[in-house]
């Protein structure tokens, strides 16, 4: 248990911040491959995942939030280990093929837990499942959502 004012020390060789993703930037074709690739594998609407991840990184794999969200699909390190341990049941690299994979396959769970609406699954991807359900959208979680939208079929 952590108390108030207690002071805290990380083992020898610990590093604080967010795992990083390995492996060379790709380019904005070989993302958008691998988009449609996993898109077809897990039954997503590729344009609806190519927005997303573009509204989410502009298909950049270095590109790390500054809550931590990695790569092209902008994961959470918590999301990215459920995608692998519940979802998957393995791990995913962690390159663009990786995140891409990952991102899908969450996307795809979304969609399940909100019946195919694609706005609801934006918005449970944005602000979490739950939270959708318990409290409804943020605004922010709005224009998010409305801006995905209008990237659909664009990118």
């Amino acid at each position: 248990m952590i108390v108030p004012d207690q002071r805290l020390t990380l083992p020898r060789g610990a590093r604080l911040g967010a795992p990083a993703v390995t492996g060379s930037p790709a380019s904005r074709d070989a993302v958008r491959v691998a988009i449609d690739r996993w898109a077809g594998v897990y039954g997503v609407d590729p344009a609806l995942a190519r927005a997303l991840a573009w509204m989410e990184s502009g298909f950049q794999q270095e590109v790390v939030s500054s809550v931590g969200a990695l790569g092209v699909m902008q994961l959470l390190p918590e999301t990215w280990e459920f995608v692998d341990t519940v979802l998957l049941g393995v791990r995913t690299s962690r390159t663009y093929e990786g995140n891409v994979r990952a991102g899908v396959r969450y996307l795809r769970w979304q969609l399940d837990e909100f019946g195919g609406n694609r706005r609801l699954a934006l918005a449970g991807w944005y602000q979490g499942a739950r939270a959708v359900r318990e409290i409804g959208l943020y605004d922010d979680t709005k224009l998010f959502v409305r801006v995905v939208l209008q990237l659909y079929g664009t990118v």
